[in-house]
């Protein structure tokens, strides 16, 4: 009797084992990035992994000085991450950071399209031959800073462009 049951328990253990047992053949296929040629993972010391960065670099020139500028979404490392704003323009050669300007899809859309969902684009919107930035941070974790808020920025829809040598943020009509 003692020998059946310890067979019967060899049994059922290792058919729980091997119930457990996914391989590699049998999982699903990782589902690509969204603009997965942007996505690049960078280690950030302070939280000692890997982030995921989305880096539009060298693909408009801002500030119209005839070099193309960097633009990039860098994750807060979360679960479900979100993702702040920094811009490099070629003509002031240091990063301009927008922690609070935080978006949970940094994904570029080409298109002059700014519907609710869209939370980031770059699009000649005003017609003057240079590239402004649509960026909609209507979110939890999007924030306006209270400078902005006195300089008269109420909406979360915003556009944000070079004007008289500097990154100047507007409400987006």
């Amino acid at each position: 009797m003692r020998k059946n049951i310890i067979s019967i328990l060899f049994l059922l253990i290792i058919t729980i084992i091997n119930a457990q047992n996914d391989t590699l053949d049998s999982l699903p296929p990782h589902p690509e990035l969204p603009n997965s040629k942007y996505a690049v993972y960078k280690y950030e010391p302070s939280l000692q992994t890997d982030i995921l960065t989305y880096q539009y670099w060298n693909l408009w020139d801002f500030d119209n000085d005839g070099i193309k500028d960097c633009l990039s979404f860098t994750s807060n490392g979360g679960a479900h991450a979100y993702y702040h704003l920094k811009i490099l323009l070629s003509s002031k050669k240091k990063w301009i950071v927008y922690p609070t300007f935080q978006v949970d899809m940094p994904f570029l859309n080409t298109e002059d399209i700014t519907d609710e969902i869209t939370q980031f684009s770059v699009y000649d919107f005003d017609n003057d031959g240079i590239d402004e930035i649509y960026l909609n941070i209507d979110n939890p974790f999007g924030t306006i800073p209270k400078k902005l808020k006195e300089e008269g920025l109420t909406s979360k829809r915003m556009l944000i462009e070079f004007e008289n040598k500097q990154l100047i943020i507007k409400n987006f009509k």
